[in-house]
């Protein structure tokens, strides 16, 4: 394991906001934070999402270890067993302690275009977690299934699949207050919506337009969903959801390929665009963009430091970890990780950050100092 140091200064120039007219500042609401940069084995032969368990201090690490990895850009082989898995990782000793087997399903159709051709095995990509009811889901994007299960399961069978042929799903998020998972499908332009203690599919949204990455605000029983119209790139928005009636209230135009996070103490949305680099703050009042922050990078996936008033930013292309001010939006630092990002997550106790390596078998771990 090798270390490193980082000092983030808070006084970093920021980018002007559009939207209402605001401007962003620098930081000044924080000491400058320092950081230990580390890496140890996740327990995966490639790194795709990740979820925490704060209660039972445990992550929950999709091995997306495909026949076929995309980097970004474009598709190599692995030169490993497709064996797909979920790690099991101890937040508190910092190892993996078990993996839940995925292999036992029935294999989908990998879609070429709009046409499903290649026979794949359901390999997990996106994972949502429900900890009140102890559930997990995963998306095996490429397969077209959902996958839900116990989080004390060993193995999986044929009767935990919900297969979506066509469908190609990608992110989950879960209602804990209602127990619904929420899936984006990004093939068939659908939210799919879960029973999360029973793993079966009881309802649909319509008409979102590829369908991508989603998350909850449960004080306003609000889903925000992105899209990612890959061809085009000229419908793009986040959409904002009512989950009591599972009406779409509002399209709010956003940059291509925008991915929403909640930050749950202001209810402000994150929308970080990968294709651009850019992330809009959205008002949950007026539901307007209010300031608009360009990172010069990949943001691929948002994790947000609700007490200590930190965002962070998964940078895949760029191989590297961004730090911003949640309150002013101030870009505190961007620092290298030597390895391309995929997910990260913040556990809200101890401020400890943690990124999957993409085609990677570790964890990249930010630990305060």
């Amino acid at each position: 394991m090798t270390n490193r140091a980082i000092r983030i200064a808070t006084t970093a120039a920021v980018a002007v906001a559009t939207g209402a007219g605001a401007l962003l500042v620098p930081g000044s609401a924080h000491a400058a934070p320092t950081y230990r940069v580390s890496s140890t084995p996740a327990g995966v032969v490639s790194g795709g999402e990740l979820a925490i368990d704060q209660g039972r201090k445990r992550l929950f690490i999709a091995d997306n270890n495909a026949s076929m990895r995309t980097t970004g850009k474009d598709f190599i082989p692995s030169n490993d067993p497709v064996r797909p898995a979920v790690s099991v990782f101890d937040t508190a000793t910092q190892r993996p302690v078990r993996r839940i087997d995925l292999s036992n399903q029935p294999g989908g159709l990998m879609m070429i275009g709009s046409v499903p051709l290649i026979p794949t095995a359901q390999v997990p990509d996106g994972i949502a977690i429900d900890p009140k009811r102890g559930r997990v889901l995963v998306t095996n994007a490429h397969a077209s299934g959902l996958t839900v299960f116990n989080m004390s399961a060993t193995k999986v069978g044929p009767g935990n699949l919900i297969d979506l042929p066509t469908s190609h799903p990608m992110g989950a998020v879960a209602n804990t207050d209602s127990g619904r998972f929420y899936v984006g499908l990004n093939g068939t332009n659908k939210v799919a919506i879960v029973n999360t203690a029973t793993g079966r599919l009881v309802g649909e949204i319509p008409n979102l337009y590829k369908a991508s990455f989603l998350d909850v605000d449960l004080s306003r029983n609000r889903l925000y969903v992105g899209n990612a119209d890959y061809e085009a790139k000229k419908n793009n928005f986040v959409a904002v959801i009512d989950m009591r009636t599972n009406r779409v209230i509002k399209k709010i135009t956003t940059p291509s390929n925008s991915r929403p996070k909640v930050d749950p103490t202001t209810g402000k949305i994150w929308a970080s665009s990968f294709d651009t680099g850019k992330i809009s703050i959205i008002d949950p009042v007026s539901l307007r963009i209010v300031k608009t922050i360009n990172t010069g990078t990949t943001p691929a996936k948002l994790a947000i430091d609700a007490q200590r008033r930190l965002v962070y930013t998964a940078n895949l292309q760029k191989k590297s970890i961004t730090v911003i001010n949640a309150d002013t939006g101030a870009i505190l630092a961007t620092i290298p990780t030597g390895k391309a990002i995929h997910t990260v997550v913040v556990d809200q106790s101890t401020g400890v950050v943690y990124g999957t390596q993409h085609i990677g078998r570790n964890l990249t771990i930010l630990t305060p100092r």
